[in-house]
């Protein structure tokens, strides 16, 4: 048992952590606002200097066929395509798309969890009756489909990292839009019934989670935290992957490149599940596979911008970035002395409730 003279102030120590983490949230909301800040000056200088080694170091040729007014129509595709993106490139803006992509998630990991549920009734069902039994050694071989669930126990085994490309939005995306529509749009879900005795506890998950994003505010749980800053790196890295898609696009049809790569290919690429060849700063290289191909390999070139590529070329970056990952490491520590106050505090209730529990019950006097 542990010693009751450390379970004291357990309550008023956790309350003491939630003060001095609630009273950081402000200094991080202002890191924040910082980084992007700085983003937003520096990025249009950084897409001019990856366009500049596309169209003049790669494909000089096809940049000076073009006329002048296509050149200068290319150009000002791309200015406004940057200036719109800037003009998202906010704290409030990145919340509310940090937000969908939570939901993009949800909504994946509950299809996912239906499908894999679906499959293995359907393979209980299929036997129709109790199966022969087999002589010792044998191998009974089966015709039903492998499960397909690999999404969800991605989902499950992958928490915290980044998730697998969604070919899905790739599929459906239309490079006329640029992908800069308004990010709080939920645009696959009708009307839903209510929720079953089933599902309660998964939608109560989701609430939970859906409160993470709520506008002006930060979490008051310092793992909550943590999940709110990596929610934020996962919606700038997806909004600098939309720029860098739709200015491929523009690209495209200006006449400098002649290929485009889809969305779930850059999706691979920026989680790490394709690797690329050495290429300078905000460009992406890749070798086509084109097996018995003679001379050097085939390689194509793209725009794809990057946080770690956008903060090596800026030195100020760099800086807003020492500083959100000196607050990271604060509150990871605190994360980690609030996880062990919980601990001892339910460690000390529950030797309470023990103790009342085994007590013997009072005989009453006359």
């Amino acid at each position: 048992m542990s010693d009751p003279s450390d379970s004291i102030d357990l309550p008023g120590q956790l309350q003491a952590l939630n003060r001095r983490l609630t009273q950081s949230n402000p200094e991080l909301y202002r890191h924040v606002a910082l980084y992007l800040q700085v983003l937003r000056q520096a990025l249009p200088q950084q897409v001019r200097q990856a366009c500049f080694h596309l169209s003049t170091q790669v494909h000089p040729q096809r940049y000076t066929e073009l006329p002048l007014e296509r050149r200068q129509l290319l150009h000002g595709q791309i200015q406004e395509l940057v200036g719109r993106c800037c003009s998202l490139l906010t704290v409030e803006h990145l919340v509310i798309l940090a937000a969908q992509i939570s939901r993009e998630r949800q909504r994946r990991d509950r299809h996912d969890r239906e499908q894999l549920l679906e499959e293995l009734t359907w393979e209980g069902e299929s036997g129709g009756g109790e199966p022969e039994p087999l002589p010792p050694g044998s191998v009974q071989i089966a015709f039903a489909p492998p499960l397909a669930g690999g999404s969800f126990l991605w989902g499950a085994l992958g928490h915290g990292e980044a998730p697998p490309p969604d070919t899905d939005e790739g599929e459906r995306h239309d490079p006329d839009d640029a992908q800069f529509d308004d990010p709080d749009e939920d645009s696959e879900d009708g009307p839903e019934e209510g929720p079953s005795d089933e599902t309660k506890g998964r939608s109560d998950l989701e609430e939970l989670e859906d409160s993470l994003w709520q506008a002006g505010r930060l979490p008051d749980d310092p793992e909550r935290v943590l999940r709110w800053m990596d929610g934020m790196e996962l919606a700038l890295a997806r909004r600098l992957r939309n720029l860098s898609h739709a200015i491929n696009v523009e690209l495209l049809r200006g006449g400098v490149s002649r290929s485009l790569l889809p969305v779930s290919l850059l999706d691979a690429v920026l989680a790490g599940q394709l690797e690329t060849m050495a290429a300078p700063a905000n460009l992406m290289r890749l070798p086509l596979p084109f097996p018995g191909a003679r001379g050097p390999q085939a390689q194509t070139l793209a725009v794809l911008l990057r946080p770690t590529d956008l903060e090596l070329e800026e030195p100020r970056l760099r800086t807003c970035r020492r500083r959100l990952q000196q607050h990271r490491q604060e509150v990871r520590r605190m994360a980690q002395q609030f996880r062990r106050l919980q601990r001892r505090l339910r460690i000390h209730q529950a030797e309470q409730l023990w103790l009342q529990d085994i007590r013997p019950p009072s005989i009453p006097t006359d």
